[in-house]
């Protein structure tokens, strides 16, 4: 999402009020982005006659508004209205229009708090690493009163983001307030002693988990999913890329490697561009 496309119709003189978010959109590509980075807050009041009506009469969009109509009389799905719009707007890819209908479908019967997490959730699987931290910090501020089991929940998985961070120390506790929250939160007990092992040197949390009998047996689990992981990288494509730049580099075939380094940046960059454009 976030890219530059051709305009689809027309320019509205008259805006389509979204509900339940309540923004003002003037033509399909601007539904279009609401739709997606609002899909965990969106329910059944999207199915609008009178965005059928707005597509038709302001846009000049009758082929999409009379393919909508039956669906909405019909109290079709919003995941399903959703999909028709992007795709005849070509808005995204095809991988990025079934994520947001798989969004939308996940979401439409879930209470606000639910849709969320699931926001969360969904930011941290596409790499929105600080945006899904905040989204877990708000509904942390704003929902005092959820219970210890979905707090517990919401506070491992903004550990996972801050991890993805490289913010280890933040990442501890916030596993470690989850485990407050419910200490059979297993997940939480593991992302603790991991955020921990990559904070500390090697002896240190040896010595950690010396000093502290209670994490013994969960500090065994935790090595054998290093030590898994670790032969998973071993044998791994990105293992084998690796390996030959620091051939190039180790051989004097600097330009090649820079050349390498510099498109593998590049990437990097462009990737990050898109996710800055997203949010």
């Amino acid at each position: 999402m976030g890219r530059l496309i051709d305009t689809v119709g027309n320019y509205a003189e008259k805006p389509y009020i979204v509900p339940q978010v309540v923004v003002p959109v003037y033509c399909v590509e601007e539904l279009c982005y609401i739709l997606c980075n609002n899909a965990f807050l969106l329910d059944r009041s999207i199915m609008d006659v009178d965005l059928a009506k707005w597509l038709d009469e302001q846009c000049g969009l009758p082929e999409l508004s009379k393919a909508l109509y039956p669906l909405i009389h019909q109290k079709g799905t919003p995941s399903a209205l959703a999909g028709i719009i992007l795709e005849y707007a070509h808005y995204g890819t095809e991988r990025e229009r079934k994520e947001i209908e798989d969004l939308f479908r996940e979401s439409a019967d879930m209470d606000i708090t639910d849709k969320m997490k699931n926001h969360g959730d969904y930011m941290v699987k596409s790499g929105l690493y600080a945006q899904a931290v905040r989204e877990y910090d708000n509904m942390l501020s704003d929902y005092p009163a959820l219970n210890h089991t979905f707090r517990s929940e919401l506070l491992h998985n903004k550990g996972v983001a801050l991890c993805r961070l490289f913010e280890f120390k933040e990442a501890a506790d916030s596993f470690l307030r989850a485990l407050e929250e419910n200490p059979d939160n297993r997940k939480a007990e593991l992302g603790y002693l991991g955020a921990l092992r990559m904070r500390l040197s090697k002896e240190d949390y040896i010595a950690f988990v010396a000093e502290h009998s209670m994490w013994y047996g969960a500090s065994l689990e935790l090595e054998k999913e290093y030590n898994r992981i670790e032969q998973e990288f071993e044998t791994s494509s990105r293992k084998q890329y690796v390996s030959r730049l620091l051939e190039k580099k180790w051989g004097s075939d600097f330009e090649n490697y820079y050349d390498e380094i510099s498109k593998c940046l590049a990437e990097k960059k462009q990737a990050y561009r898109e996710m800055i454009v997203e949010t």
